[in-house]
């Protein structure tokens, strides 16, 4: 059975995937500030040691995100929407709308019935609704970014940080903290700014459930909160959600194979 390897490429980490065309074979993400083409040689070389197979083995390699011109050695590239609708739509079936949100951006999938890409939207240069947001927030709050969640939970409301650009929201917070609120109502209101822009982003197109959550902010349970109590739906997970990208260029990956196959076939006969 042939292999597939998808690359994400992104702001603050490289992620790679492996697929056979029917289950995902292993994931490996690393946080790097290396070079984007070597980090991710080096993440799918770990990757493929880790699961003890050979270059050879693998018949194509799909890379995605901001860094995936510099991955010489792909066979080519897919946009971050396809492959983060591609990956979410294989982990949970049931996905219509996806939100992909990264450190330095989001993105929100729509999908139809079938599970096609049918529209996106991105976020604007403005960092609010992103995963550097919340973790500039930790910064002034000093507290670590896997703190920001519980903290935000513990709050009995959330201070107005209602600002839509980044610059302003930062100078609110440090006039919360100067005037004495707490960092539960500080971390609270954050996430609330956060969750409201990337609430925007899904009212352009449209909510339609089920909602699914990927990137690496997935795993923070305060924004996840805050997203569904703003939404008034659940958010559904994935296992692995910020190596969701990753999957879904490998089995994007598979897909153009088979694509092409059935062109030279088609020739043929």
């Amino acid at each position: 059975m042939p292999i597939y390897a998808g690359i994400d490429v992104g702001a603050q980490s490289v992620k790679a995937s492996l697929y056979n065309g029917e289950q995902c074979l292993g994931v490996r993400k690393m946080v790097t500030e290396e070079e984007a083409g070597r980090a991710a040689r080096r993440v799918y070389e770990d990757l493929l040691a880790d699961l003890d197979l050979s270059a050879g083995s693998v018949e194509r390699i799909l890379v995605t995100g901001g860094g995936a011109e510099e991955v010489s050695f792909a066979h080519g590239r897919s946009s971050e929407q396809i492959c983060g609708a591609r990956g979410a739509r294989f982990l949970i079936p049931t996905a219509r709308m996806v939100v992909d949100l990264g450190a330095e951006g989001c993105r929100v999938m729509k999908l139809d019935e079938k599970g096609v890409l049918s529209d996106f939207s991105n976020n604007s240069k403005c960092a609010s609704g992103t995963g550097a947001f919340i973790e500039l927030g930790a910064v002034y709050l000093k507290v670590s970014l896997s703190d920001m969640g519980r903290l935000s939970l513990a709050a009995d409301g959330a201070a107005d940080l209602s600002s839509t650009c980044a610059v302003f929201a930062e100078s609110i917070i440090i006039s919360n903290i100067h005037s004495g609120e707490s960092r539960e109502r500080i971390a609270a209101g954050i996430h609330k700014a956060a969750a409201t822009r990337i609430t925007e982003l899904i009212g352009r197109l449209g909510l339609v459930e089920d909602l699914v959550l990927i990137g690496g902010a997935a795993l923070n349970t305060g924004l996840v909160r805050m997203i569904e109590t703003i939404n008034g739906v659940p958010v559904k997970i994935p296992d692995n959600p910020g190596t969701v990208v990753a999957l879904g260029a490998a089995i994007q990956a598979s897909l153009k194979k088979a694509g092409r196959r059935n062109r030279r076939a088609a020739s043929i006969g």
